[in-house]
């Protein structure tokens, strides 16, 4: 994976954490999603953090 994929991918994961911090409150509130995209932004930004060490 190239560092630009890791970015679009780190990217993409903090979106969806933030929306699904922003249904907080809401009957379309589920925190096991909200903790499923929490965990695939660790994920993400795991991936993008062996990227660029791997790069150096």
């Amino acid at each position: 994976m190239s560092e630009k994929d890791a970015v679009s991918r780190l990217a993409e994961a903090k979106r969806l954490v933030t929306q699904e911090l922003h249904k907080q409150g809401t009957p379309e509130y589920d925190p096991r999603s909200h903790e499923r995209a929490i965990e695939a932004e660790r994920k993400a930004q795991d991936a993008l953090d062996a990227e660029r060490a791997g790069g150096h």
